[in-house]
């Protein structure tokens, strides 16, 4: 196994493993991990659901460099050793920004809006950006469609952008509406999302 190829398993890994410990931590304290849905339920559902799909196909793809070929509406023949590089610096930039954030929220971490108290969380990676989880998702799709060219994957990528951009404004409202003035002026000095 390469450099390239390490790398590619490693940083792959790293999101359904982290993802997997975070659940794992909440329900281990007792708390579940889902929330209220933030847009109507079965659009939210699918996006993350898909989002799982995407990631396990990252990583399927990482473990074995010609799994591409098995998916249809592929855009090129080969994956060249630069677009690896490419989604290796993808997947690098998608951790620094999802696993600072499973940090900083940690248990007040959940799967749509929270059913109980909650706190508004702005240090740590929330003082560049507001949704670094649904940002570092855009990072993770990137890598997985360099890594495996094919519509099948940009189209439910493109979709969980969509929703996932939908979600985010529906939580803003929901944000507002309980931090009223904390969180606009969060809002102020933070971007959504870069």
């Amino acid at each position: 196994m390469n450099l390239i190829r390490f790398a590619l398993v490693l940083l792959s890994a790293f999101p359904l493993f982290s993802t997997l410990l975070l659940g794992y931590q909440l329900f281990r304290n007792g708390q579940g991990a889902m929330g209220k849905p933030a847009i109507v339920p079965w659009l939210f559902f699918s996006a993350k659901i898909t989002v799982a799909v995407l990631f396990a196909v990252l990583l399927a793809a990482s473990l074995k460099p010609g799994l591409f070929l098995w998916f249809p509406w592929l855009i090129q023949n080969e994956v060249p050793a630069v677009q690896q590089l490419m989604s290796v610096l993808l997947l690098l930039a998608g951790n620094l920004f999802l696993l600072p954030a499973y940090f900083t929220m940690s248990i007040f971490t959940r799967v749509g809006l929270p059913n109980s108290p909650h706190v508004i969380k702005t240090g740590g990676i929330y003082r560049i950006t507001r949704n670094p989880m649904y940002l570092s998702f855009w990072f993770f799709f990137t890598a997985c469609f360099l890594l495996v060219p094919s519509m099948l994957i940009a189209a439910p990528a493109f979709f969980c952008t969509v929703i996932h951009h939908f979600i985010i404004l529906s939580e803003e409202q929901y944000m507002t509406g309980h931090f009223n003035d904390q969180y606009s002026d969060y809002k102020r000095h933070v971007p959504r999302y870069l």
